[in-house]
């Protein structure tokens, strides 16, 4: 019972003294820490590095065949807003034409141990585009007009108190004529479920989003999946 205490609350102890060591850092800093050394480590992983939990890739082959049936096509510019180390995005680089993937993140270390788990020849043929989330990445990124923006695996790992964040990050990608496909558990009312998860309150990313001039609309997939549009366009 002791060390059963100890291990659900060890996670807790290490981020309140990762936020005291690092005062005012965001939890996205401290999340992208934990992957980094996660990825350094060798450790196995739900979603990140080559030492994926059992069922993982499977999990995510139905995750992209379900973002195809919403109409993405091969000749489609697709942002994988992020990325990870390329669970899914490796699938939409086999699937999409030369120079349509592009896989942001917010450490240039997820991004290096993603680019490993690609072949070589995939690289030189397809030319993916991998980068870390920016200002100036994102223009650049919105220069190109993609026509989609998957963010699956990601609001999970966002805060309440982050989520204008994210969506200001994902307004420019959408005010270029993107559509959104978003994922997240959602509930009543926002909850953390673990360390570095949480649930949402879907009127709350709702409202956030508007305030960034999108409209979001939930679509059917458990309840999980949702549509982002600029609002003008909605």
């Amino acid at each position: 019972m002791v060390w059963w205490a100890i291990k659900c609350w060890l996670p807790y102890a290490q981020f309140g003294l990762w936020s005291l060591r690092n005062p005012g850092v965001s939890f996205k800093q401290f999340y992208a820490e934990c992957a980094a050394n996660s990825l350094a480590t060798n450790k196995t992983h739900s979603s990140l590095g080559p030492n994926l939990r059992a069922g993982r890739i499977a999990s995510a082959r139905r995750t992209f065949e379900r973002l195809l049936t919403y109409g993405i096509r091969p000749d489609d510019t697709v942002v994988d807003y992020g990325c990870g180390t390329l669970r899914l995005g490796a699938l939409f680089i086999e699937f999409l034409e030369a120079d349509r993937y592009i896989g942001l993140d917010i450490d240039k270390r997820i991004l290096a141990a993603g680019r490993e788990q690609l072949a070589d020849d995939i690289v030189e043929t397809k030319r993916p585009t991998l980068e870390v989330i920016t200002k100036e990445s994102l223009a650049r990124v919105a220069a190109r007009k993609p026509r989609w923006v998957c963010s699956k695996g990601v609001l999970q790992q966002v805060p309440p108190e982050e989520l204008d964040e994210y969506f200001a990050g994902l307004s420019p990608l959408i005010h270029a004529g993107a559509t959104g496909l978003l994922f997240s558990q959602i509930e009543p009312e926002s909850r953390r479920v673990s360390v570095k998860t949480w649930a949402h309150d879907f009127d709350q990313l709702h409202a956030t989003a508007k305030g960034h001039g999108m409209q979001l609309g939930k679509l059917k997939w458990r309840g999980r999946f949702m549509e982002l549009r600029a609002a003008s366009s909605a």
